[in-house]
């Protein structure tokens, strides 16, 4: 999880660095230009929404995983600390994407 988080840290710092220099030394002569810049910089916000999206998702998932042991720890029930299977979806999503742009494999059961 931290591996994705980082990821998207570092995703989310490229794009807007790219956003700012694409903005410093940009030279708008028509509007052709300003069309084809603003399709860009769409492209490169929706990359920020997306890498947001994921670290929100990551964010629920740490603090399910933590509200569940700590239930667990304080009920001695027979839940250790499972997470849902919808959880268990977004994980695996997230494993998926990491593996594909990275080419590693996590295994989550």
């Amino acid at each position: 999880m931290q591996e994705i988080y980082n990821d998207c840290v570092n995703v989310m710092h490229s794009a807007r660095k790219e956003l700012n220099e694409r903005k410093n030394r940009a030279e708008i002569e028509d509007v052709n230009d300003e069309s084809m810049i603003g399709k860009v910089n769409n492209d490169t916000l929706k990359i920020i929404e997306s890498t947001i999206d994921r670290k929100l998702a990551l964010a629920k998932l740490q603090t399910q995983i933590i509200t569940t042991s700590d239930k667990s720890s304080e009920n001695k029930s027979g839940d250790s600390g499972s997470l849902s299977e919808e959880d268990k979806n977004v994980l695996r999503d997230l494993f998926k994407e990491k593996s594909e742009s990275n080419n590693t494999d996590y295994e989550l059961d």
